[in-house]
């Protein structure tokens, strides 16, 4: 190969590193804009609590589950999977994690919203899963008993409502694997 052709795909290579860089400290920094904005840092749901859900054995064919706060899509994905017959509904307000939920999490029965779950409407859902802070918690609480149908189950991960009182609990001695499930 002569030396110009060389050249030229090193310098392909690094202006391809370059944007890699760019894109991946782009992610990093509005993660963190996004958790000063809402005060919730991104945490993945473990995967071990889709079968902390299964053994609740509480979730239906033909109902719909919602998660607030859904993040990187992940967790609802999996779940979704493990339940094609219930229609799954994502909400995230992080614009870099709901357009990768979009992209890499793709079902039939999965969707996801680039919206601020204070301001959706939870009438038609049958299933409610959060996973955030104390202090958040307690401001969707309201929220919760006004607008969700009776009988929805809210399953919460690891925050428990302080003045709620869970139909069940799933407690494990591991950090962010316990599940509190309330039902309205």
């Amino acid at each position: 190969m002569e030396p110009s052709i060389l050249y030229i795909i090193f310098s392909i290579i690094e202006i391809m590193l370059m944007f890699m860089e760019l894109f991946f400290i782009t992610i990093f920094i509005s993660l963190a804009i996004y958790q000063v904005k809402t005060g919730v840092p991104f945490v993945k749901s473990k995967k071990i609590l889709i079968n902390r859900i299964k053994e609740a054995n509480i979730l239906k064919d033909n109902t719909i589950f919602c998660d607030l706060g859904s993040g990187d899509g992940s967790f609802l994905y999996q779940l979704a999977k493990e339940f094609p017959r219930i229609q799954f509904v994502g909400y995230e307000i992080n614009i870099f994690l709901y357009i990768f939920s979009k992209l890499f999490n793709r079902l039939p029965n999965l969707k996801f919203y680039h919206q601020d779950f204070f301001k959706v409407d939870l009438s038609s859902f049958d299933y409610i899963y959060v996973f955030l802070l104390s202090s958040l918690m307690e401001q969707l609480v309201p929220k919760i008993q006004k607008e969700a149908k009776k009988g929805c189950y809210v399953i919460v991960n690891t925050f428990a409502f302080k003045n709620l009182q869970p139909i069940k609990e799933i407690s494990s001695t591991k950090p962010l694997e316990t599940l509190y499930f309330y039902q309205l």
